[in-house]
Protein backbone atom coordinates (compact mmCIF):
# COMPACT_ATOMS: atom_id res chain seq x y z
CA UNK A 1 0.00 0.00 0.00
CA UNK A 2 1.45 3.43 -0.89
CA UNK A 3 -0.40 6.85 -0.90
CA UNK A 4 -0.94 7.84 -4.78
CA UNK A 5 -1.92 12.06 -4.23
CA UNK A 6 -3.07 14.35 -1.75
CA UNK A 7 -5.50 16.52 -3.12
CA UNK A 8 -6.42 19.53 -0.65
CA UNK A 9 -9.55 21.86 -1.20
CA UNK A 10 -8.50 25.52 -1.56
CA UNK A 11 -9.56 28.54 -1.07
CA UNK A 12 -6.79 30.96 -1.38
CA UNK A 13 -5.50 29.36 -4.68
CA UNK A 14 -2.76 32.20 -5.85
CA UNK A 15 -1.20 32.41 -2.19
CA UNK A 16 -1.54 28.88 -1.37
CA UNK A 17 0.48 27.72 -4.84
CA UNK A 18 3.39 30.66 -3.94
CA UNK A 19 3.70 29.10 -0.05
CA UNK A 20 3.75 25.92 -1.67
CA UNK A 21 5.83 26.35 -4.62
CA UNK A 22 8.07 28.67 -1.97
CA UNK A 23 8.44 26.68 0.46
CA UNK A 24 8.34 23.24 0.12
CA UNK A 25 9.68 23.48 -3.79
CA UNK A 26 6.29 21.92 -4.57
CA UNK A 27 6.66 22.34 -8.52
CA UNK A 28 3.42 23.60 -8.86
CA UNK A 29 1.75 23.81 -12.41
CA UNK A 30 -1.31 24.86 -13.96
CA UNK A 31 -3.47 21.68 -14.79
CA UNK A 32 -6.71 21.63 -16.59
CA UNK A 33 -9.55 24.34 -16.12
CA UNK A 34 -12.70 22.71 -14.55
CA UNK A 35 -16.39 24.46 -14.88
CA UNK A 36 -13.99 27.43 -14.83
CA UNK A 37 -11.25 27.02 -12.29
CA UNK A 38 -7.79 25.94 -12.29
CA UNK A 39 -6.87 23.28 -11.11
CA UNK A 40 -2.41 22.95 -9.98
CA UNK A 41 -0.64 19.42 -9.69
CA UNK A 42 3.06 19.48 -8.25
CA UNK A 43 4.31 16.61 -6.17
CA UNK A 44 5.04 17.09 -2.01
CA UNK A 45 7.85 14.79 -0.41
CA UNK A 46 7.69 12.66 -3.10
CA UNK A 47 3.76 12.04 -3.51
CA UNK A 48 1.73 13.59 -6.33
CA UNK A 49 -0.01 16.93 -5.34
CA UNK A 50 -3.51 18.43 -6.63
CA UNK A 51 -4.98 21.57 -5.36
CA UNK A 52 -8.35 21.51 -6.25
CA UNK A 53 -10.23 24.72 -5.64
CA UNK A 54 -12.43 24.80 -3.08
CA UNK A 55 -15.58 26.10 -5.11
CA UNK A 56 -15.85 22.90 -6.45
CA UNK A 57 -14.82 20.45 -3.47
CA UNK A 58 -17.09 22.22 -1.62
CA UNK A 59 -14.60 21.63 2.01
CA UNK A 60 -16.56 22.96 5.02
CA UNK A 61 -13.92 22.73 7.87
CA UNK A 62 -13.55 25.29 10.81
CA UNK A 63 -9.71 24.19 10.54
CA UNK A 64 -7.98 21.44 8.94
CA UNK A 65 -8.26 17.38 10.08
CA UNK A 66 -5.00 16.34 9.59
CA UNK A 67 -1.78 17.61 9.72
CA UNK A 68 1.59 16.92 8.08
CA UNK A 69 4.78 17.02 9.70
CA UNK A 70 7.66 17.61 7.71
CA UNK A 71 11.57 16.88 8.44
CA UNK A 72 13.74 19.53 7.26
CA UNK A 73 18.06 20.17 7.49
CA UNK A 74 17.85 23.93 8.58
CA UNK A 75 14.92 24.49 10.58
CA UNK A 76 15.98 28.25 10.83
CA UNK A 77 16.11 28.59 7.21
CA UNK A 78 12.55 27.09 6.81
CA UNK A 79 11.02 29.68 9.20
CA UNK A 80 11.67 32.36 7.10
CA UNK A 81 11.08 30.75 4.07
CA UNK A 82 7.34 30.48 5.39
CA UNK A 83 7.08 33.90 6.43
CA UNK A 84 8.34 35.37 3.07
CA UNK A 85 6.07 33.09 1.47
CA UNK A 86 2.72 34.18 3.42
CA UNK A 87 2.50 31.49 5.93
CA UNK A 88 1.97 32.46 9.87
CA UNK A 89 4.37 30.60 12.14
CA UNK A 90 2.32 30.14 15.48
CA UNK A 91 4.95 29.84 18.00
CA UNK A 92 8.70 29.89 19.34
CA UNK A 93 11.06 27.31 18.29
CA UNK A 94 10.94 24.04 20.64
CA UNK A 95 14.09 22.24 21.71
CA UNK A 96 14.59 18.46 22.74
CA UNK A 97 17.78 17.14 23.33
CA UNK A 98 17.01 15.38 20.05
CA UNK A 99 14.58 17.64 17.65
CA UNK A 100 13.54 21.56 16.89
CA UNK A 101 10.09 21.79 15.95
CA UNK A 102 8.23 24.56 15.43
CA UNK A 103 4.08 24.94 14.33
CA UNK A 104 2.86 27.31 11.10
CA UNK A 105 -0.46 27.41 8.92
CA UNK A 106 -0.35 27.90 5.35
CA UNK A 107 -2.00 30.79 3.64
CA UNK A 108 -5.92 28.61 3.89
CA UNK A 109 -4.93 28.34 7.74
CA UNK A 110 -3.93 24.86 7.63
CA UNK A 111 -1.20 24.14 9.81
CA UNK A 112 1.79 22.07 9.46
CA UNK A 113 4.72 21.31 11.71
CA UNK A 114 8.10 21.49 10.82
CA UNK A 115 11.24 19.40 12.50
CA UNK A 116 15.14 19.16 12.28
CA UNK A 117 16.63 16.22 13.87
CA UNK A 118 19.55 17.40 15.95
Amino acid sequence: MYIDRITMAVTYMDEMVRFYRDVFDAGLKPLEVIGGFQFYGGSLAGIDLLFCPNEIAGVIAEQNRQQFRFVVDDLAEMRVKVVQSGGILLDDLHETATIKSCGLRDPDGNTLELIEYL
